[in-house]
């Protein structure tokens, strides 16, 4: 195969499919329209305390370097995908623009992998829950890259003895905000990040707010098994409003059909996955979206290939997923590139 397989989107997903069809001879052009590859997840923290939690953000370290590395990759940062042209084999033609130029390449494709990840929600959105107008409410992702970064004094202050509150479910499972799904991965990262602060400053105490714990995975009950003997606290049902007195979080809990006030000096928002605003390559390619806004695969059972010929998905842009899901299911995109291949339905 002479053509390379475009990859649009240098997230772990994009990375991982690049990885595994390079470390099998084929050539790969990943088009990533920012300046660093990685993604979000290259700006989160890992999250080991005396042990590895598997988070499985060392990932993106890895798949970056040999991405880079890779005489089988060519990669294209600050590069976006403008159009494809297709025949009835799939893809032919892919025209790669530079952002903010008017530069332009055009590209034989072999493939196109669909890997443009998801948008954070914005919790703005939700005003009773105080984000960016309370001092001392966080998000799950800014807790993450004030400890990447190694600042997690900005959380804390300086202050020992805080009461911290972590707020589940905030823009997923809630058809009022347009997403009546779950995100998959914000129980585990919520309760990984509990045991992570808790293990970085001892004095910390946690409560984590729930609709319902939703874990998955081999080691997923260990995880809240290890944070219920820790002593974060569960408690189901999760606040509307946050205000504020003097230097508190008064935090509204309904019990019993009553609203009590609850205070805590830190709040941490577990916000939800939305698909990504910079999907125009499906109204290129005629590509449905499904109910929730995300790519659509051709079918559940068969969720890399989408309805076009050569062309698939890979990862959060077909749906919410956590690191390791996401991973898992790079890779059985790119088997199913691989299979495609040897049986010659790419050209």
């Amino acid at each position: 195969m002479d053509k390379p397989i475009v990859v649009v989107g240098g997230g772990i997903a994009g990375l991982s499919v690049a990885g595994m069809l390079a470390g099998n001879g084929m050539r790969c052009i990943i088009v990533e329209r920012e300046a660093s590859l990685g993604g979000h997840v290259r700006d989160w923290a890992c999250m080991a305390t005396d042990k590895c939690l598997r988070c499985f953000c060392c990932s993106a370290e890895d798949l970056v370097g040999y991405a880079r590395s890779s005489d089988k990759i060519d990669v294209r940062t600050g590069w976006e995908l403008s159009s494809v042209s297709l025949s009835s084999g799939g893809p032919k033609q892919a025209v790669l623009k530079r952002i903010g130029s008017a530069e332009e390449k055009t590209e034989e494709a072999a493939a196109l992998v669909i890997a443009t990840g998801f948008e954070p929600y914005n919790p703005g959105e939700k005003i009773l829950l105080g984000h960016g107008r309370l001092d001392g409410v966080f998000t799950l992702a800014e807790m993450d890259s004030l400890l990447r970064r190694d600042m997690l004094s900005v959380f804390t202050r300086g202050r020992r003895g805080l009461r911290a509150a972590f707020f589940q479910c905030v823009g997923s499972r809630d058809a009022n905000s347009g997403a009546n799904y779950c995100s998959q991965y914000c129980c585990k990262a919520a309760l990984r990040m509990a045991l992570k602060l808790m293990h970085e400053s001892p004095d910390i105490s946690v409560t984590l707010f729930y609709i319902d714990i939703q874990l998955a995975g081999k080691y997923a009950g260990a995880l809240l098994k290890a944070a219920e003997d820790k002593g974060v606290r569960l408690q189901q049902g999760v606040p509307g409003e946050i205000t504020n007195s003097e230097d508190l979080l008064e935090v509204i809990v309904e019990s019993q059909g009553l609203n009590r006030k609850e205070p805590f000096d830190r709040v941490i928002l577990s916000i939800g996955e939305r698909p990504s605003p910079k999907q125009s390559v499906l109204d290129q390619l005629g590509l449905p979206a499904n109910e929730f806004g995300f790519v659509s695969s051709r079918d559940p059972l068969d969720n890399s290939r989408t309805a076009i010929p050569g062309v698939y998905v890979a990862g959060t842009c077909s749906g919410p997923k956590d690191i390791e899901t996401t991973l898992e299911h790079a890779g059985q995109t790119a088997e199913v590139i691989m299979a495609d291949l040897r049986k010659g339905a790419l050209r």
